[in-house]
């Protein structure tokens, strides 16, 4: 099995799981936060959500720029960005070839503009996919605190015996 036939597969099990806990965010309290230092609740669930336009741009473009995104309405608002792209990122996850997964390089630029991070295509999608699982764990913490049920992630959960 190749890198990118791997990646297919956990990719088609991180999204159900990230679809999971963007729903089960409550949308009252969008502008709760664990502390002063964190990110509100909105904010955490686009962010969450925003890496769906991130591998679209990346598998478009080769490059990965960011910048401050508009402020959704709400949480269902911002969860929406993510299941909305879905179609588009898993035809071009589907359609790549393994040489382009392989060796085309792509960059992540920092918010100045700086390089971040340059690596072959494959690498930027794994790497994307990492940062989006961590990101979801960070909102899941949120879930409980905010009067919601955590769903289940990779098994149950106090709120959720998974299937």
């Amino acid at each position: 099995m190749t890198s990118r036939e791997s990646f297919l597969l956990m990719w088609g099990a991180e999204v159900e799981a990230t679809k999971r806990v963007l729903g089960a965010v409550p949308d009252k309290n969008a502008d709760w936060r664990p502390h002063p230092k964190s990110r509100s609740a909105l904010e955490l669930t686009a962010f969450v959500a925003g890496h769906a336009p991130v591998l679209a741009m990346l598998m478009d473009t080769g490059e990965i720029r960011g910048g401050p995104a508009p402020t959704p309405g709400s949480i269902r608002e911002a969860a929406g960005v993510f299941t909305a792209l879905l179609p588009r990122v898993d035809q071009a996850l589907k359609s790549m070839d393994e040489k382009t997964w392989d060796t085309k390089m792509t960059t992540l630029y920092g918010p100045k503009g700086e390089v971040w991070q340059s690596l072959p295509m494959g690498g930027m999608v794994w790497s994307t996919l990492f940062d989006l699982i961590h990101h979801r764990g960070q909102l899941s913490t949120y879930i409980r605190p905010m009067g919601g049920k955590v769903p289940s992630i990779y098994g149950p959960s106090a709120d959720d015996p998974g299937n």
